[in-house]
């Protein structure tokens, strides 16, 4: 993954078009599931269609089980900057205080 598309709000935005054409696809074909004529012809097209948007259903699903493999991938190996840079240094300054304040009292029951 490209470090600039690490963040949280780009997964976020990364995951919702895969998530968002799926829920269209599927939309798609359950419109299409009544049949309204008896005759071949429709029945045929609506088949077709049917094929089609499928075809686009699984790919949605391919999409969205490759960003989750990407995703899987970029926080095992510790590249995934979802907290962002300012919450680590706070995390960080929090931490220091800790410590400062724990030698302070571990200085005090010494003394």
């Amino acid at each position: 993954m490209d470090a600039s598309k690490q963040t949280s709000a780009a997964l976020l935005d990364r995951a919702n078009a895969p998530i968002a054409q799926l829920l269209r696809r599927f939309e798609n074909i359950i419109a299409l599931a009544p049949i309204s004529t008896p005759s071949l012809t429709p029945t045929a097209v609506e088949t077709y269609q049917m094929e089609v948007e499928t075809a686009a259903l699984v790919r949605a699903a391919e999409d969205i089980l490759a960003l989750t493999r990407a995703l899987k991938e970029a926080w095992l190996f510790g590249r995934l900057d979802t907290l962002g840079t300012g919450a680590v240094l706070g995390a960080e300054e929090s931490a220091r205080g800790v410590v400062a304040g724990l030698r302070a009292l571990a200085g005090e029951g010494n003394g």
